[in-house]
């Protein structure tokens, strides 16, 4: 809770740093990261293009139009910045595949770059203040959501959606130049764009990847807004009825988790790299069902699976079980535990293919998923949300126990992809949809973003 008087209003201490900092001064792992977050994210933009809830959206907005000043990832146009940071953000969603922040528990990616991509590329940023703007969003974006403590999801909001649109006004104001005036009217008026439900899955739903887009989109115009000094909130975050409050679950809430270390310690470096398709809470135990397949844990020989995990992965991956059990659409195959784990077991993989509609008929991964249960683990609950725990135990049909547990999934900092393993990743969203030669360039002008002079070169190229 807000136990400690503020000397400064958050949103004036956020557009201070925003302000302030400067590329040069920038810590070089936040520049490397932001990079293979950019190569990352691109790819599931790439991914994800032709995927029908894409195609509507696209449809949608092309019939509306709009002045064509920012690139839409791989569909060949531009548009308004505003309908291309919507629409690249929530391609960027779709597949559930882009990084996301473990304590922030949130995605940071598809709601700040989008944004700063769109408004850079207008502007004629150089790579060095994209980066840069790119690296401070991401920044605001974890800390905001981070003061949640890991439980707003408990109240029903989607972190991605409600904070998302913060980190997104902040990088626009940066790479648009603004002082400190403007940058604060940004945030403001960004909180009236603040939203994301966690029943955003409900029945299948493709609203979700809206709830990346939205926020980009929401970025985008708050800082227009504001550069024209329409007045926005200073205190919109920790105001009697500031957002933080509102959206906190029984009042549970740090404002230091912003304030602290803000341009001492950088969260966005902790980002995780996501190796499977799926839902990140499903990430420890897909890692444990790999460990069992390695022990040689099969589906014609496994008779029961147990996952012991925290309260939280219970309540999303779980319920309502005939859904859980028996995935309708892949939104249903994302989110349930047995899926991952039976997923895991039966194909000893985990990309796209294996959560996608098709996958949903195979009569193996029904059979074991229809084996596994789950209970809630005391000892996993207290790591959240500084981990996300899991433990696995398979019963074998001739009577052997095997067991696997995981703290920290594959791409979680503390257990890293390794850049090969992103630029596989990538290679594999994109190889269907561009030659060897242009994945290999995008892959290149990313690595040296910080050299080319407008960002509209990685525009050309990934539009």
């Amino acid at each position: 809770m807000d136990n400690v008087k503020q000397e400064k209003r958050l949103v004036e201490v956020i557009a201070e740093f925003v302000v302030s900092e400067k590329f040069e001064t920038l810590p070089p792992e936040t520049v490397e990261k932001a990079k293979e977050f950019a190569i990352d994210v691109i790819g599931c933009m790439i991914g994800s293009s032709k995927r029908p809830q894409i195609n509507i959206l696209t449809e949608v907005l092309m019939a509306e139009g709009g002045n064509p000043r920012s690139s839409v990832v791989a569909h060949g146009f531009k548009t308004s910045m505003m309908n291309a940071a919507l629409l690249n953000g929530t391609s960027g969603h779709a597949l559930d595949f882009d990084d996301d922040h473990r304590e922030g528990t949130m995605h940071p990616s598809v709601a700040v770059f989008p944004a700063v991509f769109a408004v850079g590329e207008n502007r004629g940023a150089t790579g060095k203040d994209f980066l840069l703007s790119y690296i401070l969003g991401l920044e605001v974006m974890i800390r905001i959501g981070e003061s949640f403590l890991g439980k707003s999801y408990y109240q029903g909001f989607h972190p991605t959606g409600t904070c998302g649109v913060f980190g997104a006004a902040a990088s626009c104001a940066k790479v648009m130049g603004f002082d400190a005036l403007r940058t604060k009217y940004a945030l403001g008026i960004a909180g009236s764009f603040a939203a994301g439900t966690q029943e955003c899955t409900g029945e299948g739903a493709w609203q979700k990847p809206l709830q990346a887009g939205h926020p980009a989109m929401g970025g985008v115009l708050a800082a227009s807004l504001a550069e024209k000094r329409y007045i926005g909130s200073g205190t919109v975050l920790d105001g009697k009825d500031g957002l933080i409050r509102a959206l906190s679950f029984k009042d549970q809430f740090d404002y230091g988790r912003i304030t602290e270390t803000l341009g001492k310690k950088w969260e966005m470096k902790d980002n995780s790299i996501k190796m499977y398709a799926c839902c990140r809470f499903s990430g420890p135990v897909f890692d444990c069902a790999l460990d069992l397949y390695r022990q040689g844990v099969r589906s014609n020989n496994v008779k029961r699976v147990v996952a012991k995990v925290g309260d939280f992965s219970v309540k999303m991956l779980c319920n309502p079980i005939e859904q859980k059990l028996r995935p309708v659409t892949h939104v249903d195959a994302q989110f349930s535990l047995p899926w991952a784990i039976a997923t895991a077991i039966c194909k000893n993989k985990g990309g796209i293919d294996e959560f996608g509609m098709e996958a949903l008929k195979d009569a193996e991964v029904l059979a074991v998923a229809e084996k596994v249960a789950w209970e809630l683990d005391p000892a996993a609950e207290a790591m959240y949300p500084k981990a996300y725990p899991a433990t696995l135990i398979a019963e074998l049909k001739d009577g052997r126990i095997l067991q696997a547990h995981v703290d920290y999934p594959k791409g979680d900092p503390e257990n890293p992809a390794t850049k090969e393993e992103i630029i596989s990743k990538f290679h594999s969203l994109t190889s269907k949809y561009l030659d060897k030669e242009k994945r290999d360039k995008i892959i290149s002008t990313v690595n040296h973003l910080e050299e080319i002079k407008n960002i509209a070169e990685l525009a050309d190229l990934v539009r």
